[in-house]
């Protein structure tokens, strides 16, 4: 059986919900009251392709606030895929992608996948962001772009299969698209997109 390991970072903003993103796809579980992140965190989870393939995910949690940037910048040169998080509650985090965006093309490399995801879709009567300006912000850095809900699970799994997805194919292994037949929580099938 083949193994591979690959390594997520969630950036974005203060409490856009990067650590209930990580919470729900590992756990399957949803808590409107977090803490906010200090610093940093992590999780781990196993996934085992169809094809056999068993591929270990780290997920990095990063805190949004000013003064933890550094620690984000430094983390961004070790990982090969980038979870960009906004509110569609909050115009300001979406406004604050380009300054993620910069910050990304200063330390990263050219390998590295990113996908815009605008988080709290179960929130549509408070929206702030269309679907649309996230689609036109993601075409504007030709990156993919998915709106998610923590609280319902509206399209998790499908964002973590789709940068996998697209990581492995980087890495030279496009045979890999499929479903995922078990993982370390549990046992149930998903799809890639």
């Amino acid at each position: 059986m083949s193994k591979s390991e690959i390594k997520l970072i969630t950036l974005g903003e203060t409490a856009v919900g990067k650590s209930s993103f990580i919470v729900k796809y590992i756990e399957d579980r949803f808590s409107p009251n977090y803490i906010s992140t200090l610093g940093l965190d992590f999780r781990q989870k196993k996934i085992i392709l169809e094809n056999g393939q068993e591929i270990k995910l780290t997920l990095f949690d990063t805190a949004g606030q000013e003064r933890y940037k550094s620690i984000a910048a430094n983390l961004i040169k070790k990982v090969n895929g980038i979870l960009l998080i906004y509110d569609i509650t909050n115009n300001n985090s979406f406004n604050s992608i380009s300054k993620w965006m910069e910050s990304i093309n200063e330390v990263s490399t050219t390998n590295i996948s990113i996908i815009l995801v605008g988080n709290k879709s179960d929130l549509d009567d408070r929206r702030r962001v269309t679907n649309e300006e996230g689609k036109k912000k993601a075409e504007e850095y030709g990156i993919p772009f998915y709106e998610t809900s923590c609280k319902d699970g509206n399209n998790i799994n499908e964002v973590i299969l789709r940068i996998t997805e697209e990581i492995l194919n980087k890495k030279g292994n496009n045979n890999r698209k499929g479903e995922i037949l078990s993982s370390h929580s549990k046992n149930k099938k998903s799809k890639f997109c």
